[in-house]
This record gives C-alpha cells, sequence and structure tokens, in this order.
C-alpha cells in the first residue's frame, strides 16, 4: 500500500484499490479462522463478510485511527461475529427445543382428556346455540372472524359500548351454564 497516506485515511475515502488490498490480505486468514472454529457448514464466506462489512462501518465511524490497529480490530469483529453465530445457533436450538416440546405435549394428550376437550366444546356450542342472534352474531364476528369491538359496532350499527357489553354478558351466560353442568355431572359422578 502506498506510504503517502496513511490506510485508515484512504479507507476513510472510500478508496477501493486500498479496500481491495486490505480484504486480500485478510480475507484468507479470517476464513480459515471461521473453518477452524466451525465444523460442517458452509456459512464461512457470509461471516467474512460481516466482518468486512464492520470494519468499513467502523472506519466510518472513526472506531480507530492508526494503521497499526488494523489487524487487532479486524480480529476483534472475527472473535465477536463468531460469538454472535454461535449465540444465535444456540438461541434457534432452544426455540426448536421448546417447540417440539410444546408439540410433544399437545400430541400426547390422553385419550380422555381429548374427549373431555371435545365435550367441553359440544358443551360450549350448546350453550351458544341458546344465546340471541345477536349475541352470537358478535361473538361469531369478535372470536371466529377476529374484527374488533368497533369494527362490530359499525357492522351492526350499535355503538361500542354496547357491543361490548353484549358480549360480557353473552361469555358471561356461558360461564355460568358449564359451571352449572359441571357441578350438575360432579353431583352425578359421586
Amino acid at each position: 500500500m502506498p506510504k503517502d497516506k496513511s490506510c485508515i485515511e484512504r479507507l476513510k475515502n472510500r478508496d477501493e484499490k486500498t479496500q481491495v488490498e486490505l480484504i486480500n490480505r485478510f480475507n484468507s486468514r479470517i476464513f480459515s479462522y471461521f473453518r477452524s472454529r466451525i465444523k460442517g457448514e458452509n456459512s464461512h464466506e457470509d461471516l467474512v463478510q460481516e466482518v468486512f462489512a464492520s470494519f468499513f462501518k467502523g472506519i466510518e465511524n472513526n472506531k480507530i485511527i492508526d494503521d497499526k490497529y488494523i489487524a487487532p480490530y479486524i480480529f476483534g469483529i472475527s472473535k465477536r461475529v463468531l460469538y454472535n453465530y454461535f449465540y444465535k445457533k444456540r438461541k434457534n436450538i432452544n426455540i426448536q427445543k421448546k417447540f417440539s416440546q410444546t408439540i410433544e405435549l399437545f400430541y400426547n394428550l390422553k385419550e380422555n382428556e381429548r374427549l373431555e376437550s371435545e365435550n367441553m366444546t359440544q358443551i360450549t356450542n350448546k350453550f351458544v346455540d341458546k344465546l340471541s342472534e345477536l349475541d352470537k352474531i358478535i361473538l361469531k364476528e369478535f372470536y371466529l372472524k377476529e374484527n374488533k369491538i368497533d369494527e362490530i359496532a359499525e357492522l351492526l350499527g350499535k355503538s361500542k359500548h354496547y357491543i361490548s357489553v353484549r358480549k360480557a354478558r353473552a361469555l358471561k351466560k356461558i360461564k355460568s351454564e358449564i359451571f352449572k353442568q359441571k357441578d350438575l355431572y360432579n353431583i352425578w359422578r359421586r
């Protein structure tokens, strides 16, 4: 690299020749660093690009001021990129584990629990059928179509408060009927 200006100054001025020389100088070493620490994956080149992108951004933000700090700065970035890679990978593995455990729990429900759930659905549907047509429409729009209270109010030509109160009362009716049924069921089982 020519010595008339410091390498840092040329990089700040976005001298392409200096950028290419710097990349050629450190590319294989950084690639080897990642390849020696990450086995069985082909993400090394992406990580090397991430290092250089961070380096050039650091140059723009005046993170280093002297040419003698270029190598330590690049390898410091490489170390941080590697750490972030493993952190993200571990985080993804933990998320996948939690997801698979949730799915496993869901599918490992005992048969009687599944039947009880189906019975609850049937009971709930029975009580929903007993509601007025307006209450059925409100619950259907809110829970099945996922409309907001103000959208339902506009659809039915009623106030938001009126719709909100009707929804709450309908749910309270269903809940009280379910508890009555559950109490009757528990008395019958004794």
